[in-house]
């Protein structure tokens, strides 16, 4: 019983491989299931222009380091006479020139591919010490004691907390104590400055994001924005200190993170300094195989895109292959299909890539008859089996040159394709046929023949198909399914559809009622 169930657990099996291989592509890397998507991509720049003054020049730029939601590529840096060194550390990144000394004016460029990426990664790790209570001077102690009583009473947890005094600070709550605050406190202090204030006076850490919203300006020019992070005990929560709205934004590229400067310059003047972002439409496959590149994915070496050009066109042929023979089991197993060999047929379908189906299948029935005609003639001279089956072989050539060349003289493009057909399977159709002829008449063999033919169109048109040469191309595991379908089909020995037909008269007719 458990042999017997071997074959339902192989095939499931490697359905759900090849399944979950495909899925993973598709939602984890982002690989397009059709050809030709093309998904929104950014050209970030950043432009500093530098104005010399004395002594050596140090200019220092962060970097982005992580994201969320996105992945940075194809970073490029203009800094002619400029030395450069980055500083990089999964958190932290930064780029630093340098120059002995600055004669003229100019101007420092950083340029980045920004791709969107399929999962959303932190943007900081879990605070390593709690956040101290600020020291303020009286009133303001006590008035932040008091703002913080009054917000946890109206809260349940650190999200709410956030959400019910960024209320009060941006007016939507009248509070007595904020309007102190944001009379007393230093007047080049922000909304987002006053709320990392308050929010430590209840111990909760804050992190500032840096960057901006892609794709938001008309001009391409854009402005930074800054979002506050507050973090609840297992992950960080973002809001928007302007407004209150919770959450991070799916088009907010995250720049810097915390109090540091985005630009810090020594021994010059920065005199400029323009953010710009511009959206370009890509190749969604292109995205797909460079975020699988950035996150050293081993899924991105299953593919054949992987391979030399040439070699590509050869193995998207071959993995075709499957699927006419999936095609052929379905015809001989269930609809009964007969044929001269098992796979022939799907070799044949190979030669109707390249003559078409419809003048394929002329010079198909042209070259076997032909070669039938010579076969029988040979029949005569009582060659052997081997010596004979080699003139078939060299008969079929000699057909095929001669073909080709009367179609060049009459300019027809189909016939010099007929080299491309399988010179050695054609020439066991024509010794099988006459055999068949021979043994159990020529309706028979002809009935074969054209099975044969048939089963070949048939899976010609299968292989035909524009997005299977897309899947096997970039989803080769396709074929696991292909292969799990063949066995789940290899146990089927009920009868076939033209079976039914074939003895319609055996069956039993309900006697009438008396």
């Amino acid at each position: 019983m458990k042999r017997s169930r071997q074959w339902v657990s192989l095939s499931l099996l490697l359905i759900l491989l090849g399944a979950s291989s495909i899925a993973f592509k598709v939602v984890r890397l982002g690989y397009p299931p059709l050809p030709d998507m093309e998904s929104a991509a950014w050209s970030l720049q950043a432009r500093l222009q530098l104005e010399p003054e004395s002594g050596a020049v140090r200019v220092s730029l962060l970097l982005p380091a992580q994201p969320s939601g996105f992945n940075v590529t194809r970073e490029n840096f203009i800094s002619r006479g400029f030395g450069l060194t980055l500083e990089e550390d999964p958190l932290h990144r930064q780029a630093d020139w340098a120059i002995r000394r600055l004669r003229e004016p100019k101007v420092l460029y950083y340029r980045a591919l920004i791709i969107p990426d399929t999962q959303q990664r932190a943007f900081a790790g879990r605070p390593d010490n709690p956040t101290p209570i600020p020291e303020l001077e009286e009133p303001l102690a006590t008035a932040l004691r008091d703002i913080v009583a009054d917000v946890r009473a109206e809260s349940a947890d650190t999200r709410t907390f956030t959400a019910a005094l960024l209320a009060r600070l941006n007016g939507a709550v009248a509070d007595e104590n904020i309007d102190f605050f944001l009379a007393e406190l230093d007047s080049g202090k922000d909304t987002i400055d006053l709320a990392q204030t308050l929010l430590a006076g209840a111990h909760i850490p804050t992190l500032k994001l840096h960057g901006l919203l892609l794709g938001e300006e008309a001009d391409q020019r854009v402005k930074m924005a800054t979002l506050l992070a507050v973090f609840n005990d297992t992950d960080w929560v973002v809001f928007d200190p302007r407004t209150g709205h919770q959450g991070l934004p799916s088009n907010f590229f995250i720049w810097w993170t915390g109090d540091r400067e985005l630009v810090t310059v020594d021994g010059a003047r920065m005199t400029d300094l323009q953010i710009s972002d511009k959206q370009r439409m890509k190749s969604t496959l292109e995205l797909a195989e460079k975020r699988a590149e950035l996150q050293d994915s081993w899924m991105r070496y299953v593919s054949i895109l992987q391979l030399p050009i040439q070699t590509q066109a050869v193995y998207e042929i071959l993995l075709l292959i499957p699927f006419g023979i999936l095609v052929i089991v379905l015809l001989r197993n269930f609809v009964g299909f007969s044929s001269f060999g098992t796979f022939a047929p799907v070799l044949i379908a190979l030669a109707f890539r390249e003559t078409e189906l419809l003048k394929g299948i002329v010079l198909f029935i042209l070259i076997v008859s032909l070669g039938l005609f010579f076969r029988f003639y040979l029949e005569r001279l009582r060659l052997l089996l081997v010596p004979r089956l080699a003139a078939v072989v060299t008969i079929v050539v000699l057909l095929m040159t001669a073909i080709s060349l009367i179609s060049n003289q009459l300019g027809l493009e189909t016939g010099l394709s007929v080299s491309l057909f399988p010179m050695v399977i054609i020439s066991m159709v024509i010794e099988r046929m006459s055999v068949v002829w021979e043994e159990r008449g020529a309706f028979a063999s002809i009935k074969e023949g054209t099975g044969s033919l048939a089963m070949a169109a048939l899976s010609f048109m299968a292989m035909s198909i524009d997005i299977l040469s897309y899947w096997v191309a970039v989803f080769p595991e396709i074929n696991l399914i292909v292969l799990g379908l063949i066995i789940a089909l290899g146990r089927y020995t009920g009868f076939r559809l033209l079976e039914l037909t074939r003895f319609r008269q055996l069956a039993v007719k309900p006697e009438p009622a008396k």
